[in-house]
């Protein structure tokens, strides 16, 4: 039997421990939650984290490569993921955002500690923005959505709430988490 070769990776893009060690951080902080979201920018432009209200079905490629909806998801609720600068740009220099459904999620779910507490890689845990409801919602980043901007202004998806700068620090870590590739430590060894 003969050694597989070492596998080449490519230089870490950031560190996992210390990326870990930030989210922990800003995860544990005790006023998290209650500073989650702050007001709308006055311009009324759209911002990474925004939450959009667009009732709108999922679209995928199905396992036979023809374009389908799954209609019976229901999402009411989106994060916007493009970057704010990206937004902000003329719809000539970048004409699509990204968005990602939000569901609804039990606040009994088992895995409910892991979400609010961000150690779940692929979804991000977004609090319910009316403070009268008890609603819990998860960003699933392994669903995203290309939508064309000029539709989502037209349809007008108005934004329901605008992340503060801690709960997009945060979003911003998950991200990273998630898109990144780390640094490789955690790689299984060789069997």
């Amino acid at each position: 039997m003969t050694e597989a070769a070492p596998v080449e990776r490519w230089p870490p893009t950031y560190d996992a421990a210390d990326l870990a060690s930030q989210i922990r951080a800003l995860a544990d902080r005790g006023d998290l939650f209650g500073s989650f979201f702050s007001t709308r920018p006055e311009d009324g432009s759209w911002c990474q984290g925004d939450v959009l209200r667009l009732p709108a079905d999922f679209p995928y490629i199905d396992s036979t490569g023809s374009a389908a909806i799954l209609a019976e998801l229901g999402i009411e609720f989106w994060l916007l993921l493009s970057n704010t600068c990206d937004l902000n740009r003329e719809l000539t220099v970048v004409p699509y955002a990204q968005l990602v459904p939000l569901f609804d999620v039990d606040a009994a779910a088992s895995d409910m500690p892991a979400l609010r507490s961000y150690q779940l890689g692929r979804r991000f845990y977004v609090p319910y923005w009316d403070p009268g409801t008890t609603k819990h919602f998860v960003a699933d980043f392994t669903m995203p959505v290309t939508v064309d901007r000029v539709a989502l202004a037209r349809i007008c998806a108005p934004p329901v709430a605008h992340l503060s700068r801690l709960s997009w620090f945060l979003l911003h870590s998950c991200l990273v988490r998630f898109l990144a590739r780390d640094d490789g430590r955690f790689d299984p060894g060789p069997d």
